[in-house]
């Protein structure tokens, strides 16, 4: 199984105050490494004052950039998909992610984003495993 980080994920570990920091301790301590992109690791670096903490995930070997994932080689499947989400809209972190989970067929992708991860679709109809924190 693929476990595959979203930026939520990420920003929750790194904030103690987030309200969902200890569902994402108790993730990466159980399920760590997290496959994730370029993209995802840039959002989550917009969030922190320094991005130490965020490549600090990286040289430690907590998140792995998926080595399988090339942005360049799949930008025209990004931009089908990001235009299938218009509604949304589908930032690029999401659309990479969506592929990312078409790429690796026994995956689970990590997020706080319910509302769009529900919606979100695979290989046209197929729900995309996700997990979620608990509600509440």
């Amino acid at each position: 199984m693929k476990e595959i980080a979203d930026t939520g994920l990420i920003v929750a570990l790194l904030f103690r105050n987030d309200p969902f920091h200890a569902w994402a301790q108790e993730a990466f301590r159980k399920h760590a490494p997290f496959l994730t992109c370029d993209p995802v690791l840039t959002e989550a670096a917009s969030f922190c004052p320094d991005p130490v903490a965020v490549l600090k995930l990286v040289t430690r070997g907590d998140l792995i950039l998926d080595p399988d994932f090339s942005l360049d080689e799949e930008a025209s499947h990004l931009a089908s998909l990001a235009a299938k989400y218009a509604d949304r809209p589908m930032d690029l972190a999401d659309a990479c992610l969506v592929r990312m989970s078409e790429r690796h067929p026994r995956c689970r992708i990590w997020t706080v984003d319910r509302n769009d991860f529900a919606t979100y679709r695979r290989l046209g109809r197929r729900a995309i495993p996700c997990e979620f924190p608990p509600a509440g």
